[in-house]
């Protein structure tokens, strides 16, 4: 059971079905948000989210979207994203489990290669197919949602802090067609150990890197007093976080505000960090 905390846990987890999450809600100490009419939702004071997608990459996209779009604001804060599931493997061991260093689409041969910051975990291949394989041609964990829901995730964090953590259900000896299901949430809380780390590591690097990230004060105070278009504002949340990478936010609050002008003020910002890295 994770331990209590009072700190933002900014972790998004999304599983394909119910009964992978069931050990995650004990675990993680989650109440059920009864908000969403869509997906069966759970959090926790601390921010956590789960969220279950259905089986599928198409529903694994959706579920994403869902939450990515409810998260998006004006201060470029940004959640990390993890997929919990099932998954089946031609020999490897039942209940073993790694995060995916290398995720391909079967259908498409496409590949993603989820950057590993966090030491001490198993590592190794997933791949994601559009119906259950009975076979296991290769040495990769066989699933049904990881390569859309990178794909998603994404578009909505930084790499590094979107991963997949399969635990294997059924291989070559113990076919998925034998699979009792009652048994998913204890192979899912037999890793309690190493998700509880991953969740918090994540969560850690989450935070670190808002911290770095955040925007100065003028970026919103601006924005309530000039009209910027969506292009605009992206402009200007680049040059405030240029300007903060290069310790000069109090250089800023100097830009004239009088004309109300969105692209004098963006020009004018622009043409003073450039000067001042060129001197």
């Amino acid at each position: 059971m994770i331990k209590s905390v009072k700190h933002s846990m900014p972790v998004n987890i999304v599983v394909a079905n119910g009964l992978e999450a069931k050990a995650l809600v004990k675990m993680l100490e989650l109440e059920r948000n009864h908000a969403s009419a869509e997906f069966v939702e759970y959090s926790n004071p601390s921010k956590l989210r789960l969220l279950v997608s259905g089986i599928g990459k198409e529903a694994v996209a959706a579920a994403v979207t869902y939450l990515g779009e409810q998260q998006v604001s004006d201060d470029g804060e940004i959640r990390a994203w993890l997929n919990i599931g099932i998954a089946g493997h031609r020999d490897a061991p039942l209940g073993s489990a790694w995060l995916g260093n290398k995720i391909t689409d079967q259908s498409s041969g496409a590949s993603a290669y989820p950057p590993q910051l966090i030491e001490g975990f198993e590592v190794g291949s997933v791949v994601t197919v559009d119906e259950p394989e009975n076979s296991y041609p290769l040495d990769s964990a066989y699933e049904m949602e990881a390569s859309a829901f990178y794909a998603e995730a994404t578009k909505y964090s930084t790499a590094e802090l979107v991963q997949i953590f399969k635990v294997i259900s059924d291989n070559l000896e113990n076919p998925i067609s034998g699979i009792d299901i009652r048994s998913v949430p204890s192979l899912i809380a037999a890793q309690a150990p190493q998700l509880l780390i991953l969740i918090e590591r994540m969560s850690a690097i989450a935070q670190q890197h808002n911290s770095n990230q955040r925007l100065p004060s003028y970026f919103s105070e601006v924005c309530s007093e000039i009209h910027l278009t969506v292009n605009q504002k992206l402009q200007f949340r680049r040059l405030c976080q240029r300007y903060k990478a290069s310790g000069l936010e109090e250089e800023l609050g100097r830009a004239d505000l009088k004309a109300s002008d969105a692209r004098a003020l963006i020009q004018q910002l622009a043409e003073r960090i450039d000067r001042i890295s060129e001197a």
